[in-house]
């Protein structure tokens, strides 16, 4: 039951990700199913649940990802690199609308989406950038707290609310959003070369 309920997620994830969210209705998502519109309501009680049900996926999966990063050998900042490369590539496979009609139109599963967004930062990142602090990477002067809310809270924000996936390749977007920054921060500079 569980192989099918993710499947069926990833199928509703994919028309999110490819059209938004308001833009797909339940009888979308019942029509690409192969079920009525009753047998998904029973399933689902309404259409943010749906949606929460989406996002509750998407992060179980970035969680996973991020466990294998963090289980790796490499130094802190190659992590929170690894990590936004990760995320930057995730965020630029869907459409703009998805992240401004979640905001808009769905505030409850957007506030579950930044939930696990300050988690991934501050309780993730923050505690790796703390560690290469530590160990003398980062210079001492360096509130990692303020770094964390100016260069890289709004990330997503800045991806979606642009037209940055079809202007520019994604290692130059994780240049200038992430290793730009970070690499201004370093005691020595050519650690990120």
């Amino acid at each position: 039951m569980q192989k099918e309920n993710e499947h069926t997620t990833k199928r509703i994830l994919a028309l999110f990700k490819k059209y938004g969210v308001r833009s797909v209705s339940m009888d979308t998502i019942a029509s690409e199913l192969g079920i009525s519109k009753k047998t998904l309501y029973e399933r689902y009680q309404s259409k943010d649940h749906l949606i929460e049900e989406s996002i509750s996926f998407i992060f179980k999966k970035h969680f996973l990802v991020l466990d294998s990063i963090l289980n790796q050998t490499s130094p802190p900042i190659q992590k929170v690199i690894e990590i936004y490369r990760y995320g930057i590539k995730q965020m630029m496979s869907y459409d703009l609308a998805f992240y401004a009609e979640l905001r808009k139109y769905h505030p409850d599963c957007f506030a579950i989406y930044q939930t696990n967004k300050k988690t991934i930062l501050f309780d993730i990142i923050k505690e790796l950038l703390e560690e290469a602090q530590q160990q003398k990477d980062i210079r001492k002067d360096i509130n990692l707290q303020l770094f964390c809310e100016l260069h890289l809270y709004k990330i997503d924000e800045v991806i979606a609310s642009s037209e940055f996936a079809k202007q520019y390749a994604m290692q130059e977007i994780l240049d200038h959003l992430v290793i730009h920054p970070i690499r201004g921060i370093l005691t020595d500079p050519t650690l990120l070369e």
